[in-house]
């Protein structure tokens, strides 16, 4: 597959192709398990997906960051959970994520973290889509700023097992005006979250946000 500049561990799977990436159709089931909520997101670029649209490939041996800048609405102060679509794009084996969030200083994570999940081990085998939620519950955040919302191996580094890597759902990166995707290739050293430019790649996540 190609590869280009800073991106060489990253690739986008996709209905269209575009200038930017070595495209192709993504196949097989495009479901997805989740529960669904009774409160509505404040953030929700899922109902703009199309099923099958995913940027590859998360996890070792380096692009081990992946995530999605917001701007906080008017009025909200809380950030309560957020959402992630995954799915198994190549390999056999498992990783350990942990969700996080940093305020954003507009090229990197700044600051200590706002919020870090416990460890989640995922080992997808079948070719559906799993949202995978993360619960911060009231995190303070500041109307008007921004931050970053991701997921990562980088802490725990020495538990991705095989050639196993990831697909996340995405979208066209004119969905969501208030941020980006964007990802870092650290080899698995979280020190560069704060420390280095992270990279974009012109499209969003497929993501919900809930803020209060």
């Amino acid at each position: 597959m190609g590869r280009t500049g800073s991106s060489s561990s990253l690739r986008r799977r996709a209905v269209a192709a575009t200038a930017v990436a070595f495209v192709f159709v993504a196949f097989g089931s495009t479901q997805a398990s989740a529960s669904t909520s009774r409160v509505r997101p404040t953030i929700n670029t899922f109902k703009f997906w199309d099923g099958s649209q995913e940027v590859v490939q998360f996890g070792c041996p380096n692009t081990t960051t992946y995530g999605q800048v917001i701007t906080v609405p008017a009025g909200k102060t809380l950030l309560n959970k957020f959402t992630f679509a995954w799915v198994n794009f190549q390999g056999a084996g498992s990783m350990v994520v942990r969700g996080e969030v940093y305020a954003w200083d507009g090229s990197k994570a700044t600051g200590s973290a706002l919020f870090q999940s416990g460890t989640r081990k995922i080992a997808f085998t079948d070719s559906l889509f799993h949202k995978e939620v993360f619960k911060p519950a009231g995190v303070g955040v500041t109307p008007g700023a921004q931050y970053v919302i991701f997921a990562s191996i980088d802490k725990d580094f020495e538990k991705c097992f095989g050639d196993y890597t990831l697909g996340w759902a995405s979208v066209d990166d004119s969905t969501y005006s208030g941020g980006t995707f964007v990802f870092q290739n650290n080899g698995g050293d979280e020190s560069q979250w704060t420390l280095s430019a992270w990279n974009t790649f012109g499209i969003d996540l497929a993501f919900k946000a809930f803020l209060s």
